[in-house]
């Protein structure tokens, strides 16, 4: 196995590829299985001694050992170690250069969340997020934690903060943890601390499904959430809902109320919050590529107006898109000047909601001399896009130019800022110098690449001479041995804690197992949700034991073929759903007619086995042409369910993929499949959580496109709120 292979190996496992995709990667590019002098089985040999070399036996020293290295490449790495009285490691910070860097543009706001994933040791990851310009996750350091106690939470956030200059953030969004909120207190006294709307509002399911009237119980726990635009309209949306459903002895919701301060929207509007709501970012970050696109494809304006033009110049695409959002309902806005005294002058603005036949009022104040504009909405306090009830009464007045504090630079795209030029910090591994001219010669390959491929003759003669030098060092490497490279070491001592101060010490040892937070997974606590549904569906299976009587065995054997929608078909569908094609069905290439196989089965009520006949076929857009056919409604509220949760949860992910099919129905198809959804059934139990972020990812980006209309987001937003309130 060669370098490179080995290489792509590495990178392609870091990144998370299971080992036969990895493998089959290589074969598509070395160009056939005949072209590969190793099998599968090397593959997992190499990836295997990789791993163990990455963080195994030692892996605390390794962890220590990675860091000096860090810092000898850049001084503005920063890391502190926390060991107990044995030398074994505890606690972990550290941080970039190009995090800290980013931190003093956009440390405003931050989140911090201990749920994403552990490591090997149990250990707790920590990332503090934020969002750049563009609206993108941005990594201000992390941590690994051997506890999720006060003292522990100190302990990080004292590292972190030292390595921010002992600049605090301004806001602070954590999940619902004591321990956190009461460390966030002694660390950062002055930063608003709020918790993650997510993860409170994923708990509704589990702990008010038992209520008889849970249906509506949930539909007016939302408009206290979402629909009170106010204090007293929360308080007595609240007093309504307690008392209407008799709450009163209900421990969660007496603990919410409690801390009301820290999670309703209402009482979020005196802070400056970046758009954020929630501990759960999306993945990666695209900034280069982003700030290409801002200077080089600029989003058209949608109205004349002037106002609309300067947000365009200023903003990057992603902002002027929201800002866009703001400009174009001006028909369901309506203002009306109540009063004038002196140079302020009071508006009462009316926006109509046509989706739900309700109208919403708000307050909109002007100061004519500064050029001041307030709305009770606080949508610019909060978010720092101006909101659409503004942008009406600007317009009334006949303003045309907004002063520059209306144009925030957290979101401008012409400010140069110096954390562009830094790379985030990756082990370089200075004791292997063939990585590194390895890395140095692919980089010179990939300028003669960009130079030659927009000439064909140039091409034929680059690709001529590097033929040529391919054969000259291969037949060099046959006849002269390779040379050695002298290893450097890395010392048994460790640099250990302070910035800028070595302190000799003894190898550190790899720590121990974190204590987890609960009960242990063999003593694991059941939610009411799950009791409840395991009941139902024992219930269910005993009434179908009844009706089927005799022919129960012939019909299970049916169902099997039917219901053999195995994992490895969800991820294969999964995989082609990007590049299936929207439009007409392509019989051929299907493999399936759609007018002769499918009508045969939704003619016998065979849908289950209509819908998995579909989805094999692995285009979207058949999917859309079933859904078409039947009456989705109907068949969802047939006792028993004719579809499967396999089925129905499969079924939810066709129809995000293929959102634009069918716009009139879509929606509509997509919430009564969502509702009917069990995500405790053991049949889908893994697969519910990643199907429901993707699904929720592209509806979090459609809400944001600027061709979107007031009912379609809507109805997108119904479904996001269907979506969390399944999510467990």
């Amino acid at each position: 196995m060669n370098y490179a292979a080995k290489k792509r190996l590495d990178l392609n496992d870091r990144a998370g590829i299971h080992l036969n995709k990895n493998f089959n990667s290589l074969v598509v590019e070395m160009g056939g299985f005949e072209n590969v002098p190793f099998d599968e089985r090397d593959c997992r040999n190499f990836i295997n001694k990789a791993r163990e070399l990455r963080l195994g036996k030692g892996g605390g020293q390794a962890l220590c050992d990675y860091f000096v290295r860090m810092r000898e490449l850049n001084d503005r790495f920063y890391y502190m170690i926390d060991m107990d009285d044995d030398s074994r490691l505890r606690n972990v910070f550290w941080a970039d250069a190009r995090s800290r860097a980013l931190y003093e543009y956009f440390g405003d706001v931050i989140t911090f969340d201990t749920t994403y994933l552990t490591n090997r040791y149990d250990m707790p990851f920590a990332p503090f997020v934020g969002v750049n310009h563009h609206g993108q996750s941005i990594l201000f350091g992390a941590g690994l934690l051997s506890n999720e106690d006060i003292d522990t939470f100190v302990w990080l956030f004292e590292a972190w903060l030292k390595c921010m200059n002992y600049k605090a953030p301004s806001a602070i969004i954590t999940d619902q943890d004591r321990a956190m909120k009461n460390a966030i207190e002694i660390v950062f006294p002055k930063t608003r601390h709020r918790y993650c709307l997510w993860h409170i509002m994923r708990k509704v399911p589990e702990k008010l499904s038992g209520y008889e009237h849970y249906d509506q119980i949930k539909m007016a726990l939302n408009i206290c959430v979402y629909d009170s635009p106010n204090v007293d309209d929360f308080e007595g949306n609240w007093k309504s809902l307690i008392e209407s459903y008799e709450l009163q002895n209900n421990p969660w919701l007496n603990t919410l109320y409690s801390e009301r301060t820290f999670w309703v929207l209402a009482y979020m509007k005196d802070t400056f919050w970046a758009g954020m709501t929630t501990t759960q970012r999306k993945n990666g970050e695209r900034e280069a590529r982003a700030d290409f696109d801002c200077y080089n494809r600029t989003s058209p304006c949608v109205t004349d107006f002037a106002l609309e033009k300067q947000f365009q110049d200023a903003y990057t695409n992603a902002k002027f898109k929201e800002v866009q959002a703001e400009f174009k309902p001006r028909s369901n806005v309506n203002n009306c000047l109540l009063k004038s005294e002196g140079a302020i002058s009071t508006y009462q603005v009316i926006e109509t909601d046509g989706n739900r036949m309700m109208n919403k009022t708000f307050s909109v104040f002007f100061n004519t001399n500064e050029l001041e504009v307030k709305c009770t909405c606080a949508l610019f306090e909060v978010r720092g896009i101006i909101c659409r009830h503004s942008i009406s009464v600007l317009l009334t007045s006949g303003v045309t130019m907004l002063p520059p504090r209306y144009i925030l630079d957290r979101w401008r795209k012409d400010i140069n800022r110096k954390h562009v030029l830094i790379k985030s910090s990756g082990d370089v591994l200075v004791n292997n110098s063939n990585a590194q001219r390895y890395d140095e010669f692919c980089k010179h390959c990939e300028e003669l690449a960009l130079l030659t491929s927009k000439n064909v003759k140039y091409f034929m003669e680059a690709m001529k001479s590097v033929d040529m030098l391919t054969e000259k060092y291969r037949a060099l490497t046959l006849v002269e041995p390779n040379q050695c490279d002298e290893v450097i070491p890395i010392c048994d001592e460790v640099l250990l804690t302070n910035e800028g101060t070595t302190v000799q010490s003894e190898k550190v040892l790899t720590p121990v197992k974190a204590t987890k937070k609960g009960r242990p997974r063999f003593l694991r606590m059941v939610p009411v949700i799950e009791k409840v549904t395991k009941k139902s569906q024992g219930k269910k299976s005993q009434r179908r034991n009844k009706q089927q009587g005799k022919n129960t065995v012939n019909k299970q054997r049916k169902k099997k073929k039917v219901h053999n929608l195995s994992q490895d078909d969800l991820n294969t569908s999964q995989t082609s759903l990007p590049h299936t094609t929207q439009g007409s069905i392509n019989v051929a290439a299907t493999m399936v007619d759609p007018m002769s196989e499918l009508p045969k089965l939704i003619s016998q009520h065979k849908y289950e086995e209509a819908f998995v006949t579909a989805f094999r076929r692995c285009d979207v857009s058949i999917v859309y042409w079933l859904c078409s056919q039947v009456d989705l409604q109907h068949i969802l509220s047939i006792y028993p369910l004719p579809l499967s949760q396999v089925v129905l949860l499969h079924l939810l992910r066709h129809l995000t993929y293929g959102i634009n099919i069918n716009m009139p129905h879509t929606f509509g198809w997509m919430i009564s499949v969502a509702n009917a959804i069990i995500p405790t059934d053991p049949m889908i139990a893994t697969q519910v959580q990643p199907i429901f972020n993707e699904v929720y990812a592209v509806l979090n980006h459609r809400q944001y496109l600027p061709t979107i209309t007031g009912d379609e987001l809507s109805s997108i937003r119904s479904l996001i709120h269907v979506i969390m309130s399944k999510s467990m």
